[in-house]
């Protein structure tokens, strides 16, 4: 007898557990959707600037849930250093994101007295103001026409070891969350 009660006990708090902290049929389900895009100038300089569009349907992630998305928010971003001339720096390295339009600005970042090789494996968190965060949400919320982004990466008063012409190759990693219905 005394089995069968802790039997019934544990039964119950097993029940009254998992229906506390089950699975809500009703919950938004959430995913993660990184978009990167490479940007590959050369030049001589005193400035190389190189832009790259990038859009959320290239990606698979966003195809296959498009239908269900019922919200898309900026999370973070970052910058790589994946190649570059021997010795290169500069002034300063600016990423600018605009609208597809590559005319209306979402952000400008810049990282002062850039050298290219302090981010080769070892990326860089791109700190954007709480606007410049607002500019991308709001424009991520008409997703199905605003899906895509001009990216733009400049150095500034380019020199390296060997002289001219510069390059570099540099990614842009774009972080969103998407929630689904």
């Amino acid at each position: 007898m005394k089995k069968i009660i802790q039997f019934i006990i544990a039964a119950l708090f097993i029940a009254v557990t998992l229906s506390l902290n089950g699975c809500d049929p009703f919950e938004s389900r959430y995913i993660t959707l990184s978009i990167d895009t490479e940007l590959n100038t050369f030049g001589v300089g005193p400035n190389i600037t190189v832009t790259s569009d990038v859009c959320l349907s290239d990606e698979d992630d966003y195809n296959d849930n498009q239908d269900d998305i019922e919200e898309i928010k900026y999370v973070t971003a970052a910058y790589t250093t994946i190649s570059a001339s021997n010795g290169l720096s500069g002034t300063n390295l600016t990423l600018r994101v605009f609208e597809s339009d590559g005319v209306t600005l979402l952000f400008d970042y810049v990282i002062p007295t850039f050298v290219a090789a302090n981010y080769i494996n070892n990326p860089l968190k791109i700190e954007l103001t709480q606007q410049e965060i607002n500019n991308i949400n709001e424009y991520l919320k008409n997703h199905q026409q605003n899906n895509c982004f001009r990216a733009e990466l400049t150095v500034n008063n380019a020199g390296d070891n060997d002289g001219p012409p510069f390059f570099i190759t540099g990614k842009i990693q774009f972080l969103t969350e998407i929630k689904l219905k």
